[in-house]
């Protein structure tokens, strides 16, 4: 299965901290568990027969701050780096001077299938949607080329990633 994920910053190269630090109203215990359920997804990346991973992150959301958790930044810049270097892991990052995007729109991950069929999951705080009606999904495909022309190289991107954790 091939993965490409766009905008913002909901992906599974999250480390437990981070995934939780954006839900501060979350209702106690739901939180735990949806971290946790993101934390255990993560292993996939690293498993027998990863799947590939191609993510795109807005430099906005590297840049933004996290007031109440210092330190917690650098856990996440850590562990995407530690992703970005893997063979099947690509993160780009579409660059502030890139202005407005249709990855600003929303985000979505659009997972191809080994029969090379794909399907799309699309979220926001309130819902999670599958896409699966072939017009929407070549639509959200046309939308992720668009964003990923917008965003840096791998390489660039990766040395985006440290410069931005340097600080």
């Amino acid at each position: 299965m091939r993965r490409g994920c766009a905008s913002g910053s909901r992906w599974s190269g999250r480390r437990p901290r981070y995934a939780g630090s954006s839900w501060p109203t979350c209702p106690a215990g739901e939180c735990d568990r949806i971290v946790a359920g993101r934390v255990e997804r993560q292993a996939i990346l690293t498993g027998p027969r990863p799947p590939q991973l191609i993510a795109v992150v807005d430099e906005a959301v590297l840049r933004r701050p996290v007031l109440d958790a210092p330190g917690l930044m650098a856990e996440q810049f850590d562990r995407l780096v530690e992703l970005a270097v893997l063979e099947h892991v690509q993160i780009h990052v579409v660059p502030v001077d890139a202005g407005m995007y249709l990855g600003l729109a929303g985000q979505f991950i659009i997972a191809e299938l080994p029969d090379g069929s794909r399907v799309i999951h699309a979220d926001n705080q309130l819902t999670a949607q599958i896409v699966d009606a072939p017009a929407d999904v070549a639509r959200l495909a046309r939308t992720w080329e668009m964003v990923r022309n917008e965003a840096l190289p791998r390489r660039q991107s990766l040395k985006l990633i440290k410069e931005v954790a340097k600080g």
